[in-house]
């Protein structure tokens, strides 16, 4: 039976480098400033060719960080999220910091159990994206007290509590009121929503955007040209295939997926975007410039986003506070699937 290999301790890299266990911490834990570079040299050199990895656990126990901070999505499927977790994983890489990742599948249960899970990994901070399913009033307050009870720095991605203050998000309604009034301004004035889960702020503050730029028009948005349903492609589908029966001019869908599945219900009416109806999107997903009919849409400045969550769970992690919460703006990107009917 082979004999199991001895683990290299940060002894053997002292004997090996002839310097003290000390030296060999500062050097790795970068407090070596002071040290001369023929040192700092030799302790490179024998930690690579012993091959030595530090005991993360180990030294969590003496600096009481582990220099994790745990990341719960909602849908890693959802080309917002997964691009913002790159972006996430990316920066905060730069302060010497790794992430867990955990994709909840939109079930407020798995909210609760990863989250647990990251506080038993001893993550020194959480951002969190809750699903859908977390945002009823009794799962809401089941979280809330959640949080409370861990002791954790938290910071809410996107979706977030009304009354929470540490959060990062895109402006949804002054977004969606850009959008609007584009289409406005190109003359739709009967326009149908396919919006997502209005329990969730997002949606809920798009189509504030919606309603407030038809009403400085002196129009409304009649209940029966919104549908609500998920983020998704299916959704788009269902709500192009209902919406397009309606008098309308223009869909504006709350997500690019959505947008996609709309194409698909216009193709199958025999309708051509932007001919026979318009379409919007929102988020700028990778696919919406290279459609047969690009789309337009409004892009989420996702990089400009994951960093400020970067920033602020990390400020949360050492201790400061958040004035306000954070807004960013999303940007109008036109393209093809709009058409001009002031020009008709």
């Amino acid at each position: 039976m082979k004999e199991a290999r001895k683990k290299v301790t940060i002894k053997d890299v002292a004997l090996r480098a002839g310097v003290s266990p000390t030296t060999v911490s500062m050097v790795l834990n970068g407090k070596d400033a002071a040290l001369p570079e023929n040192t700092r040299r030799r302790v490179r050199t024998a930690v690579s060719e012993l091959n030595y990895s530090a005991d993360a656990l180990a030294r969590a126990l003496v600096t009481r960080k582990t220099n994790i901070i745990g990341v719960v999505i909602p849908d890693i499927s959802n080309a917002f999220f997964s691009e913002a977790v790159r972006h996430i994983q990316v920066e905060i890489a730069r302060f010497g910091y790794d992430i867990i990742l955990c994709n909840s599948e939109e079930r407020a249960e798995n909210d609760y159990r990863y989250i647990n899970l990251l506080a038993g990994r001893n993550v020194d901070g959480l951002i969190l994206t809750p699903s859908a399913e977390a945002f009823t009033a009794e799962n809401a307050e089941k979280m809330r007290r959640l949080l409370a009870g861990l002791h954790i720095p938290y910071l809410f991605f996107d979706r977030y509590y009304p009354d929470e203050g540490n959060r990062v998000a895109v402006d949804n309604e002054a977004s969606s009121y850009a959008a609007t009034q584009y289409l406005l301004e190109n003359g739709h004035e009967r326009i149908g929503v396919v919006a997502g889960p209005l329990t969730l702020n997002s949606s809920r503050n798009r189509l504030k955007g919606v309603r407030r730029a038809l009403a400085e028009r002196g129009l409304s948005l009649p209940d029966d040209l919104v549908f609500e349903g998920k983020y998704d492609f299916a959704t788009g589908v269902n709500g192009g295939t209902a919406l397009l029966q309606k008098d309308i001019t223009a869909i504006f869908a709350f997500s690019d997926m959505q947008a996609y599945g709309v194409y698909e219900s216009a193709k199958r009416a025999g309708k051509r975007i932007p001919d026979d109806i318009s379409v919007m999107g929102f988020d700028d997903n990778i696919y919406s410039s290279v459609l047969e009919v690009p789309l337009s849409t409004m892009r989420q400045p996702v990089e400009t986003i994951a960093k400020e969550v970067c920033r602020a769970i990390l400020a949360l992690v050492e201790g400061k506070d958040m004035e306000t919460p954070l807004c960013c703006p999303a940007r109008l990107v036109r393209r093809s699937s709009v058409s001009d009917l002031t020009k008709a």
